[in-house]
C-alpha cells in the first residue's frame, strides 16, 4: 500500500463549505431532526416517523418541516428522505422491506480481508444508494436550502485526525453542475456508516472517513448550531427531536467466533453503550442553549430474535422494528420523552435472561 496524498495539511473540516446564500427569512422557530446510529434497529426510526407522519389525526403531535437534519450511520442512510418530508415515507418504508444482509454487504475471503481494509464489501449497499439518490433528489435538497435556507448533514470520524467530521450534505447538493456531485453526497453516506474493521472506510479527499459511530451514536447540538450559522435571532425557539434507532442495552446474543462476526457484535456492544452516554450529553447541552429536546428509544417491547450476525440485517427483524416504532408514534404523545434524570445506565432496566450460547 502507497502513503496517502491528502488535500490541505490540517484536519479542518472536510469540503465543500456552503457559501451559497439563501433567500429565505430568519425563522423565529427552528426544527431539527437527529438520527442515530443502530444497524438493523434503524427500522425502528424508519417506522417511527411513518407513524409521526399521521399522529396528528390521533390527536398526536404533529411531525414538523425539518430546517436542520443530521443524521449518524445508520440514521445517515435515511436522513435525506426524512429531512424533505412525509410525501418520502412510503419510498423509505419500500427500501427497508426490501433490504437484506446480502443487499447492505458481501463477505470478502479470508485471504482478501487480511491483505485489505475490511473483511465485507458494502458494495451492494452503495449501488442501492445509487438507485435512490438521483440528481432530482439533489435538487431538492438544494432548493430546501435556497428558496427555505433548511440544512441537511452527516457525521463521520476521519480516522487519521480522530475527528468527528460533520459532511455538509446541502454543500454538495447546491454544486449543481459538479460532475461528481451524486457520488460525493453518495461517498458522504457510506462514510457515515461505515463500520470500522468489518466495513471498508471511504475515502474523501485523500482522507480516510469511517462510521460517525465510533465517537458519538447521535449529533450533538454543537454541530447542529454549526448549522444554524447566520440564521440565529435574539429569542429565537429551537426545538430538537432525536430518534435513537436502538436499546440502550446490548440485548444478550450467542457470537460465532469469526472475525466479520465479532467485528459486528462489537458495534452492536458500543453502540448500547455510546447510545447512553450520547443521548446523555446531547440533552443536557440542549438544555443548557435553552432548547426544547425531546428522545424516543426502542427501549419497550423490544423485537424478537434479535438476529444473529451472520444475518445481521434480517428483513423480518428489520420490519418488525418498523412496526413497533409506527405504533410508538401513533400513540397519545407519550413516547416522546423529556428527562434527563433517567440517562444513567444504571435507570435502566437490566437484561436477565438464560445465556444465549447455553444449550
Amino acid at each position: 500500500m502507497t502513503q496517502r496524498s491528502v488535500q490541505g495539511a490540517t484536519c479542518e473540516d472536510v469540503g465543500p463549505a456552503l457559501t451559497v446564500p439563501t433567500i429565505a427569512e430568519v425563522p423565529d422557530e427552528i426544527n431539527v431532526l437527529a438520527l442515530s446510529a443502530g444497524g438493523p434497529w434503524g427500522g425502528f426510526g424508519i417506522g417511527f416517523l411513518n407513524g409521526w407522519s399521521q399522529a396528528a389525526r390521533n390527536g398526536g403531535m404533529p411531525r414538523p418541516r425539518f430546517d436542520i437534519a443530521v443524521g449518524v450511520s445508520t440514521g445517515a442512510i435515511f436522513v435525506t428522505h426524512a429531512f424533505l418530508g412525509a410525501e418520502h415515507d412510503e419510498e423509505i418504508r419500500s427500501q427497508l422491506f426490501s433490504l437484506s444482509t446480502r443487499g447492505v454487504y458481501r463477505r470478502r475471503p479470508i485471504l482478501a480481508s487480511l491483505a485489505g481494509d475490511s473483511v465485507a464489501s458494502t458494495h451492494p449497499l452503495r449501488e442501492r444508494l445509487e438507485r435512490v439518490i438521483t440528481p432530482a433528489l439533489l435538487d431538492r435538497v438544494a432548493d430546501a436550502w435556497l428558496q427555505q435556507g433548511r440544512r441537511l448533514a452527516v457525521i463521520a470520524v476521519d480516522m487519521d485526525c480522530g475527528k468527528p467530521q460533520l459532511l455538509d450534505l446541502t454543500a454538495v447538493a447546491v454544486q449543481r453542475d459538479r460532475p461528481d456531485r451524486v457520488s460525493r453526497y453518495i461517498d458522504y453516506l457510506m462514510a457515515s456508516s461505515a463500520s470500522p474493521v468489518a466495513f471498508p472506510p471511504v475515502f474523501v479527499d485523500g482522507r480516510m472517513l469511517v462510521d460517525g459511530a465510533l465517537r458519538q451514536h447521535i449529533p450533538f447540538p454543537s454541530q447542529i448550531a454549526a448549522l444554524m450559522a447566520g440564521r440565529e435571532r435574539p429569542g429565537q425557539r429551537v426545538n430538537l427531536y432525536l430518534i435513537v434507532n436502538s436499546p440502550r442495552l446490548a440485548v444478550p446474543q450467542c457470537v460465532t467466533d469469526h472475525v466479520l462476526l465479532v467485528a459486528l457484535r462489537t458495534s452492536d456492544v458500543w453502540t448500547g453503550e455510546r447510545a447512553n452516554d450520547s443521548l446523555a450529553l446531547a440533552m443536557t447541552d440542549a438544555v443548557r442553549r435553552g432548547w426544547t429536546a425531546r428522545y424516543v428509544t426502542p427501549d419497550g417491547d423490544l423485537c424478537q430474535p434479535v438476529p444473529p450476525s451472520e444475518d445481521y440485517f434480517n428483513p423480518a427483524f428489520m420490519q418488525c422494528q418498523f412496526e413497533y416504532g409506527r405504533r410508538l408514534a401513533l400513540e397519545d404523545g407519550s413516547s416522546w420523552q423529556v428527562r434527563i434524570d433517567t440517562l444513567s445506565p444504571f435507570e435502566i432496566k437490566p437484561v436477565t435472561q438464560r445465556h444465549p450460547c447455553a444449550r
